[in-house]
């Protein structure tokens, strides 16, 4: 019995149904291009420019879709409230009163606020969230809490810059999935929809024996092996170890060995963070991203996620993303931790410090 590898599969069946197509005359407008290796070709420049959140909304219940009507008034809504946050910062203003917040508005200002909804197979979302069926992370009582453990350990703490998180310190975002904060959106994660525009963006390029995919966010690059086994051996990664496949028109990934002291925003892991990634090209302009996240420690049960993908419009390209220049966020962070240590040796109270 002859038996074929994964790729030669694929391959061998891509052929087959192309014959048939041609002899039976099958449709063939749900085929999507191939790469010259024969694999779907997933190709480009990508981005979530949605508005819909990760999580819904909790007066939505077991809603899962907004009709035409809704899902335009949430658009009249961003579309007031992004022009609004565009006007003209009055340069005679007053002062904000004692306490008050200063918005960042100058930083609004060179921020495309999502607009649209997004659409799955029609349907209006109303998170991106769609497993368990309220379209909420499934939390365990203490899975938000699991950084408290890495703190505990000291790892938190403000002793040097390897106690801080990796967003701290302009290593990684801190996402344990950096597509997640991508297309789920960093802003999303943190409570805030409007997002970073950088955090959106991603350019994905295929060989025979990997996946490449360059975020803009952080300058990430992340290689996915295709038919291949994880590699426990060498470790825990930022951005876990994947191993992809190819399966119909899409590409399969499967990650594992994260680093769990990088949890931040509404996302967590631990040693046991699993992820289950789906990329299917449902046309020339949208990929269908679906993943589905394990972590028995955080979460009562799997979670999963769709977000349609669309190609980013011709002249836009990925720039160089700066964290902050010199890393002075860090260094002032851990200045301001010897001073009050130094405040603290000469006997000032200082009060209670997180």
């Amino acid at each position: 019995m002859i038996r074929f590898g994964k790729k030669m599969q694929f391959k061998f069946g891509a052929m087959v149904m192309l014959w048939l197509s041609a002899v039976i005359g099958l449709p063939q407008e749900s085929q999507v291009s191939s790469t010259e290796y024969g694999y779907p070709n997933i190709q480009g420049y990508w981005t979530n420019p949605f508005q819909t959140p990760l999580e819904r909304p909790t007066n939505l219940g077991n809603k899962r879709n907004y009709n035409a009507i809704e899902a335009q008034a949430l658009v009249d809504r961003a579309i007031s409230m992004d022009n609004e946050r565009q006007a003209p910062i009055d340069p005679n203003r007053s002062a904000p009163e004692a306490g008050g917040r200063i918005n960042n508005q100058a930083d609004g200002n060179f921020e495309v606020m999502p607009i649209e909804m997004a659409r799955v197979n029609g349907e209006y979302r109303t998170s991106f969230v769609i497993e368990p069926s309220n379209g909420r992370i499934p939390w365990r009582e203490d899975g938000k809490d699991i950084h408290l453990k890495w703190r505990e350990q000291g790892k938190l703490r403000f002793d040097g810059p390897e106690g801080l998180t990796p967003l701290d310190r302009c290593l990684n975002p801190g996402a344990q999935l950096p597509l997640i904060f991508i297309f789920g959106g960093v802003g999303h994660a943190l409570g805030n929809p409007a997002g970073d525009n950088p955090v959106r963006n991603i350019q994905i390029v295929q060989n025979e024996d990997y996946v490449v995919m360059l975020a803009e966010y952080f300058s990430l690059v992340r290689i996915i092996r295709i038919d291949s086994e994880f590699r426990p051996e060498q470790g825990n990664k930022w951005m876990g170890d994947s191993i992809g496949y190819y399966e119909n028109n899409s590409l399969v990934v499967h990650t594992r060995h994260f680093r769990p002291e990088q949890s931040i925003g509404s996302l967590r892991s631990s040693e046991a963070f699993e992820v289950k990634e789906v990329f299917t090209r449902v046309s020339d302009n949208e990929i269908l991203f679906k993943y589905t996240i394990t972590d028995p420690n955080i979460y009562t049960q799997p979670w999963t996620a769709e977000i349609p993908l669309q190609r980013m419009k011709d002249g836009l390209l990925l720039y160089e993303y700066a964290c902050h220049e010199g890393n002075y966020g860090m260094i002032n962070t851990l200045r301001g931790a010897r001073v009050e240590e130094r405040l603290v040796s000469e006997g000032v109270d200082i009060g209670e410090r997180d």
